[in-house]
């Protein structure tokens, strides 16, 4: 395990990668040394890892933006922009990432820590957890992409009742929502994720690689755009080592080794 001041990684069996935000004195708000230390994991060790998951431990996720640390008005208009520049460039990196990732959340995730949570590819939530975006009460915009997530997922009217009057909404209303994936107990959710990534990483890679791709394709374009997209996603991934294995695996009625 690799300790920084304000983040673990652990590499766990299968090439499973493990980030876990420790700053639990702040509430794993995210600063300047958080922040710098997700992108440089993101950069480095992510890279090579067949599954990601991010968490925050068993009691709460992110708090959102370490206000204490925020650019404020001495910093001049491109202070603030500056700042979410750096958030922005956590989430493209990890949304981007070659491999699938996972999120674990615990407790609450607030403001811009929803948004990091919503980047992921599968998102586990314990039954008691919460996630909100205060930033209209803060006098501040949303951000992190939150507002692209929920008003995508629950419609303008919706999603603004948590935008603009800042209400929380519950994991289970995440869950009915299209918010979250999985369900876990509470304090199970880093264990839930880990053991859906050891999933995630014994399978084909290629293909989970393609399917990736489409999903987020899907939401950008119309439905002639995705098909003529899903027309290269499926010859990729029906030329590729995986389709053959999981091909020979039908044939000779067996379970599909996929390489690592």
């Amino acid at each position: 395990m690799t300790v920084t001041s304000s983040l673990q990684c652990t590499w766990h069996p299968q090439d499973v990668l493990e980030l876990r935000l420790h700053r639990p004195e702040r509430r794993n708000a995210l600063d300047q040394t958080l922040i710098d230390a997700l992108r440089d994991a993101l950069d480095t060790d992510a890279r090579h890892a067949r599954c990601t998951v991010l968490t925050g431990a068993d009691t709460f996720f992110c708090s959102g933006g370490d206000v204490a640390s925020m650019p404020g008005a001495d910093d001049g208009l491109f202070g603030p922009a500056g700042r979410l520049e750096l958030i922005h460039g956590v989430i493209e990196r990890f949304a981007a990432l070659p491999c699938p990732t996972v999120v674990a959340v615990e407790g609450y995730a607030l403001g811009a820590g929803w948004g990091l949570a919503l980047a992921g590819d599968i998102l586990v939530a314990g039954e008691d957890a919460a996630f909100q975006a205060p930033f209209s009460q803060r006098g501040l915009a949303a951000d992190a992409g939150v507002a692209w997530h929920l008003t995508r997922r629950l419609g303008r009217h919706g999603a603004n009742r948590h935008l603009l009057l800042g209400e929380p909404l519950t994991a289970p209303e995440a869950l009915s929502a299209g918010l979250v994936t999985i369900l876990a107990a509470p304090r199970t959710a880093t264990r839930v994720a880990l053991d859906v990534a050891a999933r995630l990483a014994a399978g084909p890679v290629e293909s989970v690689a393609v399917t990736r791709w489409m999903s987020r394709v899907a939401e950008d374009r119309d439905v002639t755009g995705f098909l003529r997209e899903e027309r290269i996603g499926v010859a990729l991934a029906g030329h590729g080592r995986d389709a053959a294995e999981g091909k020979a695996a039908f044939r000779e009625k067996r379970e599909p080794e996929f390489a690592r």
